[in-house]
């Protein structure tokens, strides 16, 4: 009865989620034509109401500049078993359409297997209002920044879209190749109907001898900074609420499924906590009874960790707040009943004597629960001068302590630093990646607020997400980090994401479970660098070292791979193109 019971409430809650979801207004941002306008010479070019066809994966669909016109009405696609192959569509509209609707057929191959159409998600493209602040950490009041009008956000549910007079609506099709397909050439058909008027166009898919790596197995590490208070903020819910879990869960589900390794938690509020909150929203409450001893509850830092290890998200558990940009540390004062904070420097005595109490309690915690081992303490962009005391304290209380750290790098504490992220343009020796890899230690890399492209900012190339990951296999790094994964700061976000730094800088998915392009080319990335880990690095057991590119060997893709250099990229060479040459050597 109970298992009835529980069924009955999660069928509850997913058809209440989906009917707010459902609810959810896209492009509500009035009229662009300030922005972007069409151009009628184009759109005469189109000769019925509506066309369907394929588009450019890498491009950036224009909203109503000019219509997508594809004469070729057969797309060939190519994959891993185990793989997910993304394709774009699009559905140029001179007429409005008020309902959309996109289907696939199951794929069938030349010897009657099937890859079923459940396999298959179509995903409808939305626009957003974005400018061209790419590389701005801080806006200046007196500078004018260009607006733009940008696909980006991708709605999986299921249901209908809509497209204006002279629009177009990009479709993102998601076709994931099961692991135990029977290789071969699979075809199927994919139809657009708009308004009762239905387009076909052919799906042409080759499924290869090859295999992706199981979760269990993969290479990359990826940690993207979740932000659940912002979550929480944003659908305006009690933070730890049974109701704030609920919303939360298909963007961490989104999280999961492209490979996250890290929870981001924290001793305080969300990482950065910029502001004083409400006791019971800490997800770690300290407390300074009357007596003048200190407690800890723990009880929502726990909710959130069996939540997320529950999705999947389990290797790592990462805890920021010892050392944030404002140096502020916040407590529940019982004798004044109300939270308080001080302000200090790492070396500081009263900093000191707050952390040894805190870390002592947390390290007994975690011993508790199983998590001591996975867990990190974390910082970011802090010189040695803070880091070197900091590390020391930390060791001095437990030497098994395992430090997280994101800044530049600095040879004379890599040492200590269990998981360390460096800043893009900083260069670290291959040897000691390599060390560093022995150990069991993390190597990765980070794009900031800072860096002009490739990023992942919603003005950004759709395929500088994907060469992202093709970097950090050139630089043998372990994986890639960012920042802010659901930072939500804007109210109107799902159709207007200018704020004070570059648009997009601070998230890369949306509320209610919609992801984005620049999120789904990311994923794209990654199974590129599991492919070339399988084919040309660790994961290959042929290999007589583990670092396998940079042998002899492989001299031709040690030059493929060498391209993929922050010191190398400009405007004027295609990243699209490097990739896609790139690509044939993992076929």
């Amino acid at each position: 009865m109970q298992t009835k019971s529980l069924r009955m409430l999660t069928l509850l809650s997913f058809i209440a989620y989906c009917c707010r979801a459902q609810s959810v207004q896209y492009e509500n941002f009035g009229d662009v034509t300030s922005i972007s306008k069409p151009d009628q010479k184009k759109w005469q070019q189109l000769k019925t109401d509506y066309n369907f066809s394929q588009a450019d994966i890498n491009s950036r669909i224009t909203y109503n500049q000019y219509p997508v016109l594809n004469a070729d009405k057969s797309i060939n696609l190519e994959g891993w078993r185990g793989e997910d192959v993304n394709i774009q569509l699009a559905v140029s509209a001179k007429k409005d359409i008020s309902s959309l609707t996109v289907s696939i057929d199951d794929l069938v191959s030349d010897n009657g297997k099937t890859i079923d159409n459940k396999q298959c998600e179509a995903g409808f493209v939305y626009y957003v209002i974005a400018d061209n602040s790419r590389g701005i950490c801080s806006k200046k009041d007196n500078t004018t920044y260009n607006n733009i009008v940008v696909p980006d956000i991708i709605d999986f549910k299921p249901g209908s879209s809509f497209a204006k007079a002279y629009t177009n609506r990009p479709v993102w099709l998601k076709i994931k190749i099961p692991r135990d397909a029977d290789p071969g050439i699979y075809r199927g058909k994919i139809v657009a109907t708009c308004n009762g008027s239905a387009e076909s166009l052919n799906v042409v898919l080759k499924v290869s001898n090859n295999v992706m790596p199981t979760k269990e197995n993969k290479k990359f590490f990826l940690e993207l900074w979740q932000y659940p208070v912002a979550e929480a903020d944003y659908y305006k819910v009690k933070p730890w609420s049974d109701e704030h879990f609920r919303l939360m869960e298909p963007a961490m589900q989104n999280l999961s499924s492209a490979g996250e390794d890290v929870i981001t938690a924290s001793f305080f509020w969300d990482a950065f906590n910029p502001s004083a909150r409400n006791a019971d929203e800490m997800m770690i409450k300290p407390v300074k009874t009357k007596s003048g001893a200190w407690s800890y509850d723990f009880t929502n830092f726990d909710k959130w960790v069996n939540f997320m290890m529950n999705i999947g998200i389990n290797k790592q558990i990462t805890c920021f707040g010892m050392a944030p940009l404002n140096y502020k540390y916040y407590y529940f004062d019982e004798a004044q009943n109300k939270v308080t904070f001080f302000q200090e420097g790492v070396n500081g005595a009263q900093y000191r004597q707050f952390w040894t109490s805190y870390l002592n309690a947390f390290q007994k915690h975690l011993q508790e629960k199983g998590w001591f081992n996975i867990t990190t303490l974390a910082f970011s962009e802090k010189n040695p001068d803070v880091l070197k005391p900091l590390i020391g304290f930390i060791k001095s209380l437990n030497k098994n302590w395992k430090i997280s750290f994101s800044g530049k790098y600095f040879p004379q504490v890599q040492t200590d630093i269990y998981d360390y992220s460096l800043i893009s343009n900083e260069v670290i020796p291959e040897s000691t990646i390599e060390e560093r890899r022995q150990k069991g230690f993390v190597t990765t890399f980070y794009t900031s607020c800072w860096e002009r492209f490739p990023n992942t900012f919603v003005m950004s190339d759709p395929v500088d997400a994907t060469w992202l990951s093709w970097n950090a296999a050139n630089r043998n790094m372990d994986g890639y980090l960012r920042y802010a994964y659901d930072y939500w700061t804007m109210r109107n976000i799902l159709s207007d994401v200018r704020s004070n730094i570059a648009s997009g800088d601070r998230f890369l998915i949306y509320p209610y479970g919609n992801t984005s392009v620049r999120f789904e080319m990311l994923k794209d990335g990654i199974e590129d660098y599991e492919k070339i880990m399988l084919k040309f690095g660790r994961n290959n057991t042929a290999a007589a070292t583990n670092n396998v590119i940079r042998t002899n060997a492989q001299g031709g893709f040690k030059s493929i791979l060498s391209q993929f250099d922050f010191k190398k990229v400009n405007p004027t060479v295609s990243r699209s193109r490097q990739i896609q040459q790139a690509r044939t050597v993992l076929e």
